[in-house]
């Protein structure tokens, strides 16, 4: 390659130099290597798995005071995986106690002639006590529990009128994207998107610290390199081993080990991650142009990750952010990257229903790389 080709081309060839370098240089660092490798899988493996925010065997004790056929229908109702019977107690006094000592998540109190009552047609009542320490879980665990209890008393009326026309009002559910209600892909997913965002901003970061600590970025100043190949250069290479490991998590992790049904384009999905991660990377290379060594790229990274991960909406949805966050939520680009991810990989929706998140992803993307060159040239002028 030499100076009478077209600039175009040179211009893409002493790129590929730079990208290159970068290339090689990650590889030399073979602890950061095996650290993504490991947080793309292992890591993704454990937290899909490890993290449930479903009701699972909920610890039941149950205080049978009728001990007739119908009262054991009902606590037969209650079963696994939701919850777990621990044991049947003699009083409720004992039943405190359980959730005192953290035994029990909750107790189901029957009264006597509880059966003979329902059978008559009698008023009766059950006592359900949980322990609150945990409120979610308690919500959820009064949750299921009434739902057994209404359907058990629905067709205890059908029984007992089963000649009679009932005005009854049927509850037919049917549950699109996750009938089993089960949320192992959705945290994939999740820890996936938050895996991309946090290595999409430190390894550019890392690798323009790394030239500062040598001084080796004055040399590649005064080179025949633009800042902005200079900046293509750290991000293009970082882009494409995300892409990779992003990959290898999607089929080896969550559609291999985890043996999770993943809807959609791939090819869409990858082109969206590659959006957001350029849109990251910028972010990135911004932190490694305010920032003088690794450590401060460290703290201020670490810094950063939590509020960003908040305001994405994907531990707390958006309808229960304060409205004065709202604003700044959507300024998030892995809030328009989880609702296209979601889309796609859940959903199976093509470029017609994510097109929005993608177009904001692009101009906030934009706007930060715009700002980090600006940055770049600006601090080493």
């Amino acid at each position: 390659m030499n100076d009478h080709d077209s600039p175009a081309l040179l211009w893409a060839w002493r790129l590929a130099v730079v990208c290159r370098k970068e290339l090689v240089q990650f590889f030399r660092n073979w602890i950061l290597a095996l650290f993504m490798l490991y947080s793309f899988t292992m890591m993704a493996y454990q937290n899909a798995t490890a993290i449930s925010r479903e009701l699972k065997h909920a610890g039941l004790v149950v205080i049978d005071n009728d001990r007739s056929k119908t009262s054991r229908d009902l606590i037969y109702r209650f079963q696994e995986p939701r919850f777990q019977l621990i044991e049947q107690l003699e009083n409720s006094r004992e039943g405190v106690l359980r959730l005192d000592d953290g035994d029990a998540a909750l107790v189901l109190d029957i009264p006597q002639n509880f059966g003979d009552d329902l059978m008559n047609g009698r008023h009766t009542q059950l006592q359900l006590q949980l322990d609150g320490a945990d409120s979610a879980r308690a919500y959820l665990a009064a949750s299921y529990a009434e739902r057994i209890v209404r359907q058990f008393s629905t067709e205890t009326v059908r029984q007992q009128f089963a000649d009679e026309p009932l005005p009854i009002v049927e509850n037919d559910e049917r549950v699109w994207f996750s009938p089993n209600h089960e949320e192992t892909l959705f945290l994939a997913i999740q820890d996936l998107a938050q895996h991309i965002f946090l290595f999409s901003i430190l390894l550019p970061a890392s690798a323009l610290a790394r030239e500062k600590e040598r001084g080796t970025v004055e040399q590649l100043l005064v080179s025949p390199l633009s800042p902005l190949q200079i900046m293509l250069g750290k991000i293009v290479p970082m882009v494409g081993i995300i892409l990779l490991t992003s990959v290898l998590s999607l089929f080896l992790i969550i559609e291999g080990a985890l043996a999770l049904n993943v809807r959609g384009n791939i090819g869409l999905f990858l082109g969206v991650t590659a959006l957001f991660s350029g849109a990251a990377a910028g972010l990135g290379i911004a932190i490694a142009s305010l920032t003088r060594n690794m450590g401060q790229v460290g703290i201020v990274s670490i810094t950063l990750m939590p509020i960003l991960f908040m305001l994405s909406g994907s531990d707390t949805p958006p309808e229960m952010m304060p409205d004065a966050l709202l604003p700044v939520m959507y300024l998030s680009p892995l809030h328009h990257y989880l609702n296209a991810a979601f889309g796609i990989l859940i959903k199976g929706a093509d470029i017609t229903t994510v097109w929005d998140s993608i177009l904001y992803m692009a101009i906030l993307g934009g706007c930060v790389f715009a700002f980090s060159l600006l940055r770049f040239r600006q601090s080493f002028r």
